[in-house]
């Protein structure tokens, strides 16, 4: 009997290990599948700047990221009001969370078009759950029509895009899109002088479906306010109670 009992007991833990190497063995499977699964899944983050001048135009930016396991690709676009624009795609890498400043740094090669050139160049941002700031510094030609920071380690930050969903983004950039290509449509006003109108400057409340325009011919210059409609599946947009002011 005594026999009987020993035997029993040492097939229940005969039993138990196996169960338990089992459960081990699937964990560490499905951890092993959701680390594949991160590294194959596209993160999507974008960012967003908009700052009205003394001028009563605005300086505007916009960073799109698609961060895949260490590679990063996107486009970072830059429009001062009063200076030129600074636009392009670029792709890099992206290091892990920095706990000091509660960001990733991104290490880029930007393909910018800035004044009709088109330029390859070094590009450093930093950004987190909130905001993003590219960092810039002298830069020059490192012998192969490429630009590289001249010190890395005397970058400074510039203005903070905030951030923001990627649908917004979008919904932003094809409203503002479809008044600047259809201003001589959307306005009643004439030109005059032979002239053709042209947006001056656009801003876009997504929030609450409004904007504002100025648009001139080269001779008036003219303001209105309206509100919108957007369809995000058809990208499609419809000006309302379009007011000059």
């Amino acid at each position: 009997m005594k026999k009987n009992i020993i035997v029993f007991f040492v097939l229940i833990c005969i039993v138990i290990g196996i169960v338990l190497v089992s459960l081990f063995w699937t964990k560490e499977d499905e951890i092993k599948n959701v680390d594949e699964i991160a590294e194959k899944e596209v993160l999507s983050l974008c960012y967003y700047y908009s700052n009205k001048t003394n001028s009563g135009f605005y300086d505007k930016a916009w960073l799109n990221l698609d961060i895949k396991g260490e590679e990063i690709s996107g486009e970072f676009n830059n429009y001062p009001a009063e200076k030129d624009s600074k636009v392009g795609k670029f792709e890099g890498t992206v290091g892990p969370l920095d706990q000091k400043i509660m960001a990733r740094t991104a290490n880029l090669w930007w393909d910018s078009l800035a004044e009709g050139m088109n330029t390859k160049e070094e590009l450093v941002v930093q950004f987190g759950d909130g905001n993003a700031v590219a960092l810039f510094g002298e830069m020059i030609d490192k012998g192969d029509g490429v630009y590289v920071y001249k010190d890395k380690m005397k970058l400074t930050s510039g203005f903070q895009l905030g951030q923001i969903s990627c649908k917004d983004l979008n919904e932003i950039l094809a409203v503002e899109k479809y008044i600047r290509e259809n201003i001589k449509t959307i306005t009643t006003d004439k030109p005059v002088l032979g002239g053709l109108w042209y947006v001056v400057s656009v801003f876009i409340n997504y929030s609450l479906n409004t904007g504002s325009v100025t648009y001139e011919d080269g001779h008036i210059q003219g303001d209105a306010t309206f509100e919108y409609e957007f369809d995000s599946n058809t990208k499609s947009t419809i000006i309302k109670n379009f007011k000059r002011i």
